[in-house]
């Protein structure tokens, strides 16, 4: 115990690890360099850094200057740092090498959408209204130009549920095994969440609206209404009127083809509706004048 309480004198390596290295740039040594501290320190101290880690972050935005593609590190300047990682009782007597030479590359930089690979199985009458939100939504692919220019985007790791009648929250990985082991994403992974609500199917006949039509031609059509099945949340089931939807037939798409029959077109005015469709899809008619 009394060795312990005296002063001695012993050198700690650092391994170096990198703190604010931009995004385009990339370190081109082959190996991870390390520093060697040569401190002075009671022997109790020397006894706790043996069961510490020892990594110091080397911060290329306050501490490095830039010199003919080469990031320069000055020990003068890093060592503030070191010694609040070492403690007040810690006093350096030297830093070798005093000076790190570190080789880098510029890289490019290309934003792509992330694209969700999904396959959901929902409960009967269960369903999402607004679909998946994830985020982020776009990720930035950095590497060479040459193979970043050859993605356009990324998908995630396959997202598989069933049964599904709560809401989803999970967090899913980016695929990217097939592509360049010199290539790197700004974000691994991503957040996807969708409210799941109860849904119901309702009705209505819509009146079929003729647009395009010549003034001095009249038709006579048939059917004059068409029945529209739409899906949307239970709780908006009330809130959704006839007026959300309307049905065109355009006389002109007919002379255009030649055909002997209107094509009906659903439009639907409401956010609300998840889908719709018609039970009908040509309407016929006849030239009256």
């Amino acid at each position: 115990m009394t060795k312990l309480s005296e002063t001695y004198v012993e050198t700690i390596p650092f391994t170096i690890a990198y703190k604010n290295l931009p995004e385009t740039s990339v370190i081109t040594l082959d190996s991870i360099p390390k520093v060697n501290v040569r401190v002075s320190t009671h022997g109790f101290n020397l006894l706790a850094y043996f069961f510490q880690d020892k990594t110091y972050q080397l911060d290329f935005e306050n501490n490095t200057s830039i010199t003919n593609n080469n990031y320069i590190w000055l020990a003068e300047k890093g060592a503030y740092a070191l010694k609040e990682q070492l403690g007040n009782s810690v006093k350096i007597i030297s830093v070798k090498p005093d000076t790190l030479r570190l080789p880098f590359g510029t890289l490019s930089v290309k934003k792509v959408p992330v694209v969700l690979n999904s396959e959901i199985n929902y409960v009967p009458g269960y369903d999402t209204l607004e679909g998946f939100e994830v985020t982020p939504d776009s990720v930035k692919v950095i590497g060479a130009v040459d193979e970043i220019s050859k993605i356009d985007l990324i998908e995630t790791q396959p997202l598989v549920l069933d049964e599904v009648r709560t809401d989803i929250d999970a967090n899913i990985d980016l695929e990217f095994s097939s592509s360049s082991k010199h290539l790197k994403l700004s974000d691994n992974s991503v957040s996807v969440k969708a409210t799941v609500e109860k849904f119901t199917e309702g009705t209505f006949e819509i009146p079929i609206t003729l647009i395009n039509l010549p003034k001095d031609l009249e038709l006579n059509y048939f059917p004059k209404h068409i029945k529209v099945a739409y899906y949307l949340s239970l709780k908006d089931y009330k809130d959704i009127k006839p007026d959300d939807f309307k049905i065109e037939c355009n006389y002109n798409d007919a002379l255009k083809t030649g055909a002997s029959f209107l094509i009906p077109k659903l439009i639907v005015n409401s956010k609300k509706v998840k889908s719709a469709k018609m039970k009908q899809s040509k309407v016929e008619y006849i030239i009256v004048k």
